[in-house]
């Protein structure tokens, strides 16, 4: 796990200086503390930061090169499987000087070509140089776990892992994206290639780029698999084929020279982990749990359930709104972003008491998103399809049950009529809806957005691609396409600020690929014929949960792993009481940034913040509270990144 760098000359212009490449590497210290290197010729540039997880020795130093020194690399990330491919490498004849899944890579590259990508099993960003015909490879894993971001500027293609380390390149302009806040605001995160910035990009998971003299181009070796018909195996299948590879995922995920530890929520994710982990190690797995002492906000009572089970060394952590305010301004200049998620100061506060006992943290993102953990928004198909049924017809003025599901369906959805699936997805997925936009954002800067334009247009090339899949899987694909993006960019960031490294079980390309042909009722199951019956009337919000049972079949599969009351409770998330806190500490804070004379004269914000700051009814709706909370970021981000540069 480490930090990269890296300039590419593309006209040809003078050999980059190798003091500057050092310092924009040393920009991401915290990515990697024990260790630093630079490469430079006349095409290239690259640095790198070393966080030491495989093979301690200063032969895992990088950039690293071939034994023939043909091939070099600049990486971030595990190959997982690198043993297995090493000793394929063996056989046909390689030599290796370390003990590293880095020079795994790079003779995988010299035997494969690009098609290595398809033997990886990992997490990784990297940039493959090969001298022999000066062309440079960029790229990044399938799910996009390790971020990539890369700028053409000053004649050059300039990348790395974090943004901070692009903005270090001499004259290099911090200007806004107007489109990137906007996307922010509605999704928590920049969607697609888009980042806060003009003129920086992230490249998309399962992408690569390839430089060759001039010439710059991108391709896609992995997509989501976009199954159109799931042929039902039964449940057996379904739960010996989950239990075998979450139990190989988790396996891989431990591999390493250093501790490694978990996160335990309490929650099903979190601790299927920690089970499976158990299995695999003779002593006791440390993990590690953070709440607040607000009441309702914390799940320890779980968390020491499943630690008592395993008998791990268990660490518990309480969060106060004082320590939660002075760590979100810290977590900006880390992230190179607002904050997207009111718990991500809360995470970074866990991965540095951590540090102390690991160095390697499993964590429980992704299983969300593929199983149907999203119980709500994935029942929501539900109704969009009797919404569509009740305007083709005139059932809803036949009988007391239709005009019921008429009321309960106009509560959730306002009346508003949906005209596609689409359509329907992006109301319910909206966090900052266009309207809170005209309350929050100049008149000047909504109409240059266009109601949108560009952001919508991004979903409507995604569900082009999976048109003919039924709506449900629907909705997972475009989660696991776009919202896991933005979680993981939350444990990258959280944890590799405190210089610890995390891995993703849940979010093993294989894991993803299965549970793309399981079946929907699987998923999200019904408790019962009879609840099923009853659940005609309801909104999606009144069903889950109540009549049906989301993760089902991740459930049925660890069930006996697990105390039942963890497997089996709902849904609690990771709740942070920032509304509550809008009225007292927060909301103080709120006006101080917000009303300020910088902000003001940005012309970004509506002249009527001022008047809604002061309304202290609003502040007792969490979903308000989240969306204050994010201009705050959105300011806090301003003054470290636009202000100082």
């Amino acid at each position: 796990m480490c930090g990269i760098v890296g300039i590419v000359n593309l006209e040809n212009s003078k050999q980059v200086r190798i003091d500057l490449i050092r310092e924009m590497a040393d920009t991401m210290k915290h990515r990697g503390p024990d260790d630093s290197g630079a490469y430079v010729d006349d095409r290239i540039a690259l640095g790198h930061r070393r966080l030491t997880i495989i093979d301690l020795t200063s032969l895992g130093r990088q950039p690293m090169f071939d034994i023939t020194g043909r091939v070099g690399i600049t990486f971030n990330g595990e190959i997982y499987n690198y043993q297995e491919l090493r000793l394929e490498l063996e056989k046909k004849g390689y030599q290796f000087q370390s003990q590293t899944d880095t020079e795994v890579i790079l003779n995988a590259y010299i035997e494969y070509g690009i098609k290595c990508l398809d033997k990886f099993n990992g997490m990784f960003a990297f940039a493959i140089y090969d001298k022999k015909n000066k062309t440079v490879t960029l790229v990044r894993d399938r799910i996009g776990i390790k971020p990539l971001f890369y700028s053409f500027y000053d004649g050059k293609l300039i990348f790395a892992s974090e943004i901070k380390a692009i903005l270090k390149y001499p004259g290099f302009p911090a200007s806004v994206n107007i489109n990137g806040l906007s996307s922010y605001l509605s999704y928590r995160y920049p969607i697609g290639e888009d980042t806060l910035f003009n003129k920086i990009k992230s490249l998309n998971p399962g992408y690569y780029l390839e430089v060759d003299g001039q010439n710059v181009k991108k391709y896609q070796y992995w997509e989501i698999p976009i199954n159109e018909n799931n042929e039902d195996q039964g449940e057996e299948f379904y739960i010996n084929r989950l239990r075998g590879i979450m139990a190989s995922s988790v396996k891989y995920r431990m591999i390493a020279d250093v501790p490694v530890g978990a996160y335990l929520s309490g929650g099903l994710d979190s601790s299927i982990t920690v089970a499976l982990m158990s299995n695999f190690m003779e002593s006791p797995v440390n993990t590690f749990t953070i709440g607040f002492k607000e009441e309702g906000y914390n799940e320890f009572c779980y968390a020491e359930q499943v630690a008592e089970k395993y008998h791990t060394k268990h660490n518990r952590m309480t969060m106060s709104s004082n320590d939660y305010i002075e760590n979100m301004v810290k977590l900006i200049s880390y992230k190179d972003a607002p904050l997207g998620v009111p718990n991500e100061p809360a995470l970074y506060v866990m991965s540095k008491e951590l540090k102390k006992y690991i160095t390697v943290v499993l964590s429980g993102e992704g299983a969300d998103e593929i199983f149907g953990g999203y119980g709500r928004i994935f029942r929501s198909p539900y109704d969009y399809q009797r919404l569509r049924e009740l305007e083709k017809s005139d059932k809803k003025s036949n009988t007391e049950r239709h005009r019921l599901l008429q009321k309960n369906l106009d509560e959730k959805y306002n009346g508003s009529k949906f005209s596609s699936d689409q359509e329907h997805f992006l109301f319910l997925y909206n966090y900052a809806n266009w309207d809170d936009k005209r309350n929050f954002l100049d008149p000047d800067v909504l109409k240059y957005l266009n109601n949108d334009e560009q952001l919508n247009n991004i979903f409507t090339v995604e569900f082009d691609k999976i048109k003919n899949m039924n709506i449900y899987d629907k909705y997972m694909w475009i989660f696991e396409k776009i919202h896991i993006l933005g979680l993981l960019q939350r444990v990258d960031m959280t944890t590799m600020a405190a210089s610890v490294e995390a891995r993703v079980p849940f979010v093993d390309h294989r894991l993803v690929e299965f549970a793309f042909t399981i079946p929907i009722k699987y998923k999200l199951k019904w408790k019962s014929r009879t609840d099923e019956a009853t659940a005609f009337t309801c909104n999606s919000d009144q069903i889950s949960e109540k009549y049906d049972i989301p993760k089902y079949i991740l459930k049925k599969t660890f069930e006996n792993d697990l105390p039942k009351e963890v497997v089996w409770r709902k849904k609690m998330g990771f709740p942070v009481p920032v509304h509550k806190w809008l009225g007292e500490d927060f909301n103080d804070f709120s006006k101080e940034i917000l009303l300020d004379k910088r902000a003001s004269d940005r012309n970004l914000y509506n002249k009527n913040l001022e008047k809604i700051l002061n309304n202290k009814e609003l502040f007792s709706n969490h979903t308000f509270g989240i969306k204050i909370w994010m201009l705050v970021n959105m300011e806090l981000w301003h003054r470290e990144y636009i202000d100082k540069n």
